[in-house]
């Protein structure tokens, strides 16, 4: 079946649930799956196709249980940012891409009722989904004991099966260009591409597992496959706590320091606080390759080089292909490679570069080409990443990024960065400069704009964020985002 079930559990999977000290193999998750389709359809009410979040805050053996649970029922697992520090203070808002998802059916989550029903501090994000979603639960509070279960409806349910064509997973293309858009996948397809990348599991011993596991990528490239992978002997399983130092983290994993060979995190500032904790302690991670999702910045290359841990690769794709698609690898032989070189990984997916530089990417099982936002060249054997196309839009405003590229051209002194993620601009400036002009120039660049301000300001060492001869924004816009207040 070309499904994502327990059967594509390998049979020699095995798990070790650092923080609660719990190790369990594919039996013991096996039965939970089964438990946990029991509750979702008996206490829940999820009926097939329907869309649900699974929000639980601790990584654990339901967590997986009930990803594995929601795929057997069919129900469509919503992908969305849900770990990702937010500002949700404004029940009020409403962002485009919850507005496109919903109404979302279910919403299950690991928090006492209490503190949803006082909007704590804290649990804005909570109380914001819970909003836009039908129906919500707490698997603390709304469940009954398990001497409730009805054995004849238990084996019912245990049974039920998906179909190949049925959808799997519901995201949102990004909306850097327009309006986002939803995007399904079928059970087929992220089968495909989850069997498939089992083959960049192949070469280690332990994979490693942090939050936001049913993350669309996390899920397709580390989850599924590293899961089903005959050649993972074992996995750590952990709720990392992004908001602090993973010092804990670090010390429960140090005594497999030898191991661990797999890991990802999707944001380089995770990979940093990694690095800080690791040297802390004093550990390093001989056999460790690192996944993310984004750009390699100067610091991981850094770690790579000085032997902290052994390689670290950027996976480039798409909601609508997933991925990855193109690799850039940084091992310590080749630790200061430019981490705009991609490699095509295999022959996966049909690619085709236009005259104008973008991708055309022709995944199997839809066998239609998606055409992305993003530009590149090609050199030889890589291709170049040239950045994005030319609309984006923050707070809801469309603007051209020939508005910015302008006023940089203009004013040497100063250069504004673009995040769509946290919805605002930053500027940098490279000299000594009067906060007088600073605040006039502020007001010079938001004048181009009705709902668009510059949140943070900062003198910058320019050299610092160099690859090649232009500016790295990404590595910029991961600078203001979690090294300046």
């Amino acid at each position: 079946m070309k499904t994502i079930t327990r059967s594509f559990i390998s049979n020699t999977f095995f798990a070790n649930d650092l923080a609660n000290k719990i190790k369990f193999d594919k039996l013991s998750l096996s039965k939970n799956i089964d438990y946990w389709k029991y509750i979702l359809v008996t206490k829940f009410n999820a009926k097939h196709g329907e869309s649900i979040i699974i929000g639980h805050q601790n990584l654990n053996i339901d967590y997986l249980a009930t990803i594995y649970a929601a795929a057997e029922l069919s129900l469509k697992i919503v992908i969305i940012d849900y770990i990702r520090q937010d500002n949700f203070n404004d029940l009020n808002f409403f962002d485009p891409k919850t507005k496109v998802l919903s109404p979302i059916d279910i919403f299950i989550h690991d928090f006492n009722n209490e503190y949803l029903e006082n909007e704590s501090p804290g649990f804005e994000k909570f109380n914001f989904f819970k909003r836009y979603s039908k129906r919500t639960y707490s698997i603390i509070d709304d469940i009954e004991s398990s001497a409730d279960i009805d054995q004849d409806e238990f084996n019912r349910i245990s049974n039920i099966q998906p179909c190949k064509d049925d959808i799997l997973i519901k995201a949102t293309s990004s909306g850097t260009t327009n309006t986002p858009k939803v995007i399904e996948h079928t059970h087929e397809f992220i089968h495909a591409v989850s069997l498939r990348n089992t083959q960049l599991y192949k070469t280690g011993n332990a994979a490693v597992h942090v939050k936001n596991l049913n993350h669309g990528a996390s899920a397709a490239v580390t989850l599924f496959p590293a899961i089903a992978s005959d050649d993972i002997s074992q996995h750590f399983i952990y709720s990392v706590d992004e908001d602090g130092p993973l010092t804990e983290f670090v010390e429960l994993l140090s005594p497999y320091r030898n191991e661990v060979s797999f890991m990802s995190f999707p944001y380089p500032y995770l990979t940093d606080k990694f690095v800080e904790s690791s040297n802390d302690i004093g550990v390093t991670w001989p056999n460790l390759n690192l996944i993310t999702l984004s750009y390699i910045v100067e610091s991981a290359k850094n770690a790579v080089r000085d032997k902290k841990f052994k390689s670290i690769v950027s996976i480039f794709g798409s909601t609508e292909t997933i991925g990855p698609v193109f690799t850039n690898h940084i091992t310590t032989d080749r630790w200061d490679c430019d981490s705009r070189y991609f490699k095509k990984v295999d022959d996966f997916y049909k690619i085709d570069l236009s005259s104008d530089g973008k991708i055309s990417i022709t995944p199997p099982v839809y066998n239609f080409p998606h055409i992305t936002n993003d530009y590149f060249i090609r050199e030889d054997e890589f291709f170049v990443h040239q950045g994005r196309s030319d609309l984006v839009r923050i707070n809801g405003e469309h603007f051209d990024l020939a508005t910015i590229n302008k006023l940089n051209k203009e004013n040497d002194k100063f250069y504004i960065v673009v995040d769509t993620v946290s919805q605002c601009l930053y500027l940098a400036y490279w000299e000594d400069i009067s906060q007088e002009e600073i605040n006039s120039y502020i007001t010079e660049i938001e004048n181009n704009f009705k709902r668009i301000t510059v949140n943070k300001s900062m003198q910058l060492i320019k050299k610092s964020f160099y690859y090649g001869i232009k500016l790295d924004n990404e590595l910029l816009r991961e600078y203001f985002r979690n090294h300046i207040t």
